[in-house]
């Protein structure tokens, strides 16, 4: 499948795009206070708009907002306000636009507060992150993206700033650049020891998928699954890497991932996987991959159900002259001087649930080397220490693969993420 096309999280991010919260403010009850300014300001009402800016706020007072907003727009045209009428009348006249439902409207009026200088800090950046979520409500994502980032300049760490940011890059399709940003703020968190939001890692990944980036979309989406194990989160994961998987053995490591991770659920995985098993030696493995189908109904139609039901004779037939012969290969395993017969026989054993002497074969396999992949061994070792309720261990087995094979190295990480979970 191609998996930047199909695109399997581009649904999950959307509907994670919501809107802001709505802004609550109340009616001023008197002067803010200044912020530090150059010269000195007068920080009282002018004589002339005392009258007019009292009407305005009794009208508030009373809820008669079309009365009220008629007076302050009288102010607003009166060329003898001062820095400080105007300040007040602006906050006068935000409120009362948005008591009307007139919320575009409101945002200059909000604006010119934050530009005033009369806000303290803390007042500022809270009116600035009020704005950036207007202009989110209003669909203008480009300004709110420049208020939300606004609201950050200096180093501020608020994650529904950040995601509204990213989501407004994201809507107007600037991919990259909610990368960029996601990029350094889920570090940061991650650096504090703070876990990032679902919504925001969702829509790191799903900006990868857009821009066609399948080894990004992967790495972002490991950090998904490392916070947020969720089953379809790792069915997108493993989907966008089987996307790129060819290899058999790559492959069928990855099907047994799914398997654990609750995400091999076609009849078709199922059918390959047990043939991936059987090709590889373990008709043992084959044969619990089909039953564990079966009791799942995984199987729907007839058909599927009847090559399901051949498919399990097979693999119990050969199953059945496997482990015959396993006294005599394990003989021979021990007695050879390579690791290959060991980790071969642990393979076996593994198959048939003898997890304790699969994992003494498979460690006496690595020890002895001369292996012919040796991050497969590494792989099945931790695979056996995982199904011994051994998570730590495991996970150290996992990470012990030495990158000859990329791929399966790769997918030795997916391993250790899942046990590490």
């Amino acid at each position: 499948m191609n998996a930047a096309s199909k695109n399997p999280l581009s649904a999950a991010a959307l509907a994670l795009v919501m809107a802001a919260g709505a802004l609550s403010f109340t009616v001023p009850a008197g002067a803010a206070a200044p912020a530090a300014t150059a010269a000195p300001v007068k920080l009282t009402v002018s004589k002339p708009l005392q009258k007019p800016l009292q009407a305005a706020q009794n009208a508030m007072n009373e809820k008669k907002w079309d009365d009220a907003l008629a007076k302050l727009k009288e102010i607003e045209a009166n060329p003898a306000k001062t820095p400080y009428d105007t300040f007040v009348m602006h906050q006068f006249l935000g409120y009362t636009l948005r008591q009307l439902g007139q919320a575009a409207a409101s945002i200059p009026s909000f604006e010119a507060q934050i530009d005033s200088g009369f806000l303290s800090p803390e007042e500022a950046d809270r009116l600035t992150k009020g704005v950036a979520q207007l202009y989110y409500q209003e669909k203008d994502y480009a300004k709110a993206s420049q208020a939300g980032r606004k609201f950050l300049s200096g180093g501020k760490i608020d994650d529904d700033i950040y995601t509204l940011v990213a989501q407004a890059e994201y809507l107007q399709k600037n991919y990259a650049e909610v990368i960029k940003l996601l990029q350094s703020f889920i570090a940061t968190l991650e650096s504090r020891g703070q876990v990032p939001k679902e919504p925001t890692l969702a829509l790191y990944s799903d900006s990868y998928l857009r821009l066609k980036d399948n080894a990004g979309a992967t790495r972002a989406m490991e950090v998904l699954v490392k916070y947020y194990p969720k089953r379809e989160n790792w069915a997108n994961l493993l989907s966008l890497v089987r996307g790129e998987t060819s290899a058999d053995l790559i492959l069928f490591n990855l099907y047994r991932l799914m398997g654990d991770t609750g995400t091999l659920t076609s009849a078709n995985d199922i059918n390959e996987t047990a043939q991936l098993a059987i090709k590889f030696g373990m008709p043992g493995e084959a044969v619990s991959v089909i039953q564990r189908g079966m009791a799942d109904s995984a199987f729907s139609t007839t058909t599927e159900k009847a090559s399901a039901e051949r498919q399990l004779q097979t693999a119990k037939t050969l199953a059945d002259a496997d482990r015959a012969g396993l006294t005599k290969f394990e003989t021979e395993a021990k007695a050879a001087k390579t690791g290959e017969g060991d980790v071969r026989l642990g393979q076996a054993l593994l198959s048939y649930e003898q997890y304790d002497k699969a994992l003494e074969a498979i460690q006496r396999g690595i020890t002895k080397g001369s292996l012919r992949n040796a991050d497969e061994a590494q792989i099945l070792l931790g695979i056996t220490l995982l199904r011994l309720g051994r998570k730590p261990d495991a996970v150290v087995a996992f990470n012990g693969t030495k990158g000859t094979d990329p791929k399966l190295s790769g997918l030795a990480h997916l391993w250790a993420l899942h046990a590490g979970n």
